[in-house]
């Protein structure tokens, strides 16, 4: 067997395990959804499914996730979906009846993104207010490590930017200080010390 034989079944081998892959990863998936109000409704496609934070296995077959607590807008959001890589391998090794019932199932799809942040506004809560209050979380979630560094340091530019979005134009008690006390009692868990900022606007 010369070598680019080789090669070419080496290929089609890997291809055909990728075909059958496709359909062993099946027709649901793993996601998350998390919000800035605990305890809100989680529907999917009109189907409840619990309440936030929410982990569950869910069909991939579903388009419209929405979710609503008493006292707060409904947000709605459009889950998005890829095709499974692997799909295409089912595709190249003549698996076409396969690939149909993939996609019928939601097996040919994957969520992407798995974890879904849907802020809820209250009602009559001014706009300005909502969007610098998800502005802050947000921030504080995803630079959490950063603004450690910089509170080890005494100061830094995480931990600033942190500070005037929390305070904002007008001005307001967050400091240093306040930013370490609530790094403390969130346990550095990104999600909680996200909402110890928010408590402070």
């Amino acid at each position: 067997m010369n070598r680019l034989t080789a090669v070419g079944f080496t290929l089609a081998s890997v291809l055909l395990n990728a075909g059958c892959a496709s359909i062993v990863k099946g027709s649901t998936q793993t996601i998350s959804i998390s919000s800035n109000v605990d305890g809100a409704e989680v529907f999917l496609d009109g189907q409840r499914i619990g309440t936030t934070p929410f982990t569950g296995i869910v069909p991939k077959n579903k388009g419209f996730l929405m979710v609503q607590k008493s006292g707060f807008k409904t947000a709605n959001v459009a889950l998005s979906r890829s095709l499974e890589p692997i799909f295409w391998g089912n595709i190249i090794t003549g698996g076409t009846l396969g690939s149909i019932t993939d996609f019928a199932s939601g097996a040919a799809y994957q969520y992407a993104p798995a974890s879904y942040q849907v802020d809820l506004n209250k009602e009559g809560q001014a706009q300005t207010d909502f969007e610098r209050r998800v502005a802050a979380r947000k921030f504080a979630m995803v630079y959490l490590d950063r603004i450690s560094a910089d509170l080890a340091h005494g100061s830094g530019d995480y931990l600033n930017a942190l500070i005037a979005i929390v305070n904002g134009d007008k001005g307001g008690g967050a400091n240093a200080v306040a930013i370490r006390k609530a790094l403390v009692a969130s346990d550095a868990d990104p999600v909680r010390f996200g909402n110890q900022i928010i408590e402070m606007i």
